[in-house]
């Protein structure tokens, strides 16, 4: 572990069990701290040693400056997501519409949209009922009417049509799980990091099933691979989308589609 990184894991349990900022731990260097707080402050840097990543010690990570609660049974939210977000933000200025997050996950995505802006609709399904167990517990610590159902978008269609569908599915292909950092690999479920098999399937059953979910007009907005943007792109532009546009993050890397449903 690098120095700085050790400097902010170290910040993050201080100000998590302490409550302290950085300038608090010079003001009460001399103060005697509960022996029980000091326990949980050496066992979270043991757990740091085998990898574990901090978010899942702590059971807590930001989402758009929001805490969420994160445990093994989902992926830790990245800055990505975060961004995707923000495109269907700047995008959709509308109220009144109906949104569908599919693989939701921790419920990042439809929390994050619920806490910003407050649409007429916002739905999320989940394959794994363990992961909806955290969306459901995130969506009543912010009070949001979400509705968070199970549900496997591979076999199962939703059962009515939405104006805006958004997805950050698993996209990672098979051959690069071994060369994901230990604390990827080991500690979130791979269930939603890759597929296994084919890297886009995930946005093919979402374009063959699209006339089942998206309302004429309707807009998709994906997360995808940065290695697969062209190929993710062209599955669009040769259905029944219009309007496909695939949009940089921050760094400069292909990390989203959006597209407009028009049969």
């Amino acid at each position: 572990m690098e120095e700085r990184e050790r400097d902010d894991h170290l910040r993050i349990l201080f100000e998590y069990y302490l409550s302290y900022k950085r300038v608090d731990l010079v003001l009460n260097s001399n103060k005697e701290v509960d022996s029980s707080l000091v326990d949980s402050i050496l066992s979270a840097i043991e757990q740091l040693k085998t990898k574990k990543p901090i978010d899942y010690i702590i059971n807590e990570t930001e989402f758009l400056g929001y805490p969420l609660y994160v445990d093994e049974r989902v992926l830790i939210p990245r800055s990505e997501t975060e961004e995707l977000v923000m495109l269907i933000l700047e995008k959709e200025q509308e109220n009144d519409i109906e949104i569908l997050d599919i693989g939701t996950g921790s419920g990042c995505i439809p929390i994050g949209l619920a806490l910003e802006r407050e649409y007429k609709c916002i739905e999320a399904c989940e394959v794994s009922t363990e992961a909806l167990d955290v969306a459901k517990r995130n969506g009543l610590k912010y009070n949001l009417n979400i509705k968070f159902y199970q549900l496997d978008i591979l076999k199962e269609i939703p059962d009515r049509q939405f104006d805006v569908v958004v997805s950050n599915p698993p996209y990672v292909k098979q051959e690069e799980i071994g060369n994901l950092d230990k604390n990827v690999k080991e500690y979130e479920p791979l269930i939603a990091l890759t597929p296994f098999d084919d890297p886009l399937v995930f946005y093919k059953r979402m374009i063959s099933i699209s006339d089942r979910m998206l309302k004429k007009g309707g807009r998709m907005y994906l997360e995808i691979h940065e290695d697969l943007g062209k190929e993710t792109l062209d599955l669009f532009t040769g259905s029944t989308f219009q309007n496909c546009k695939l949009h940089e993050d921050m760094y400069g890397r292909d990390r989203f589609i959006s597209a407009q449903y028009l049969p």
